[in-house]
């Protein structure tokens, strides 16, 4: 598994970009892939990142950002919905302003009842057309990002995502920060 740091043009070197081996992953161990509950993985690099930039870590959160809240995603993800491809639909990073909403408005029963999940039920991109965070739309693991702390890693969303009743479903990383430490 290689991971590439740095990148935010696809189509085009821009010599900002660090490749890196994953020598180890640790999933967490109460992971759920049917569920997805508890979506996330620390990985152990072959040697240290160099700071830039286009890298910066973000920090982990001390407070869970609160419904209403205006983060920013960032991806490959598509924009348009319904996804035309699996993969993602942009070679371009881009990032979208989107809005934490309450969980409970939700029908569905495992969003309703899932605390370690952050939902956003509004995704609009800079340019303002909708953005679709799911594992097909190419933004799967990247962050949500809140009050310049990182509340949220994408974990999935529904084919037609982005519109009402069809939200972004992140891992709730303030709940997390104990065991990535």
């Amino acid at each position: 598994l290689r991971l590439r740091l740095g990148e935010n043009d696809l189509q085009r070197k821009e010599g900002t970009e660090q490749d890196r081996l994953v020598t180890k992953t640790i999933p967490h161990p109460a992971f759920n892939p049917t569920t997805l509950d508890n979506d996330l993985m620390l990985l152990k690099l072959d040697r240290p990142v160099g700071l830039s930039r286009a890298i910066r870590p973000l920090p982990l959160p001390r407070n869970c950002a609160a419904p209403g809240t205006t983060c920013l995603v960032s991806g490959w993800g598509t924009i348009t919905t319904p996804q035309v491809k699996r993969g993602g639909g942009k070679s371009r990073r881009t990032q979208s302003k989107v809005v934490v909403s309450r969980e409970h408005r939700h029908s569905k029963p495992s969003i309703k009842q899932d605390r370690s999940k952050v939902v956003v039920s509004q995704e609009r991109t800079e340019g303002g057309s909708w953005r679709c965070s799911s594992l097909a739309g190419g933004d799967s693991g990247g962050p949500l990002s809140c009050n310049g702390t990182l509340q949220g890693i994408v974990s999935w969303g529904l084919q037609t995502c982005a519109l009402p009743g069809r939200p972004g479903v992140y891992t709730k990383v303030c709940n997390y920060v104990r065991w990535i430490q």
